[in-house]
């Protein structure tokens, strides 16, 4: 049994052990220490300075090349979509200041602006009573128009967006004329499923489609929501000449991007192409180009995020 001695010399070492490191802290190690601590915290402060500086030179940069560019948009974009006529269809999350700059730059190339729709939540919903009338809704307008709404595994409200927004191609035309098409997608605004401005409405050769990130909802829900905006694209893309995805990936801060989930699908992102930096000049130009590739039958993924083929679409050569 250890007795009341061994502890006595126990505490004692603990205190002396103090004692010492107390003076030596106080006396012949301060100045070191200090002198390191002063040291360290100096250097840390020029290194934050000079990364501030490196910072500051590359926003400078980046503004001035996006100011540049912003200013020989109209030489470079020329009129690589005249003669065209492009559809654009706003998803729910989209960046508006995106939309409007799609159109700007769809404009300085020489598109014509068929439509701009935007869709509703409804329109993907699973909730019982809002699927139900949004499927009778969508039958109805297919009645009324004689729009095909059966088109491999699609869906058929996508179908017939599709089909009231675009024209059919390659294979020729076979949907509705631009009155009666306009008629079904008044239809549908009047069901809330999406809202119309278009007034000079045709249907169009070409798609883009505006994205932004699902942040509704739990993770299974954002992933099953953003899969179906993907179809929807998907089938906008098989009844046109082409169809374009853009986004701006850089400011979705949270929740499933579209663009993203379209880069995860293989049997998509094999046939619509994706721009995810949308909000700048170069990529305003990626989108017009990569229309135009889409309307040479080719398909890319452009910008500065993951899985893309290149950071900018291919400029025409004519």
């Amino acid at each position: 049994m250890i007795d009341f001695r061994y502890h006595i010399v126990s505490i004692v070492s603990i205190f002396l052990a103090l004692a010492v490191g107390i003076v030596l802290g106080a006396g012949p190690l301060q100045g070191e220490i200090g002198s390191t601590l002063t040291n360290e915290v100096a250097g840390l402060r020029k290194d934050k300075a000079q990364l501030n500086d490196q910072l500051d030179t590359a926003t400078k940069a980046a503004e001035a090349r996006d100011g540049y560019l912003s200013a020989v948009s109209g030489r470079v974009l020329g009129d690589a979509l005249r003669d065209r006529s492009v559809a654009i269809v706003v998803l729910p999350g989209a960046d508006a200041a995106v939309s409007e700059s799609v159109v700007e730059s769809l404009g300085t190339a020489g598109a014509r602006l068929a439509s701009t729709t935007s869709v509703t939540e409804d329109w993907v919903s699973t909730a019982q009573a809002t699927a139900s009338a949004r499927d009778r809704a969508v039958a109805d307008v297919a009645s009324q128009t004689g729009a095909t709404t059966t088109s491999g595994s699609s869906e058929a409200r996508d179908v017939l967006l599709a089909t009231l927004l675009t024209r059919t191609a390659p294979a020729g035309d076979s949907g509705p004329d631009d009155t009666t098409a306009r008629t079904g997608l008044e239809a549908l605004a009047d069901a809330g499923l999406i809202s119309l401005d278009a007034p000079d409405f045709t249907r169009a050769d070409l798609v883009v489609v505006v994205a932004g990130a699902v942040t509704d909802g739990e993770q299974a829900a954002r992933t099953r929501v953003a899969g179906s905006w993907v179809a929807l694209t998907v089938a906008l893309d098989a009844r046109s000449r082409g169809a374009v995805l853009a986004a701006d990936l850089a400011s979705e801060k949270s929740g499933t991007s579209v663009i993203t989930t379209l880069r995860d699908t293989s049997s998509a992102v094999s046939e619509v192409s994706g721009v995810d930096d949308a909000a700048g000049p170069m990529g305003l130009a990626s989108v017009v180009f990569a229309l135009v590739e889409q309307s040479g039958g080719k398909t890319g993924q452009y910008g500065l995020g993951p899985r893309v083929d290149a950071a900018f679409a291919p400029v025409p050569q004519s």
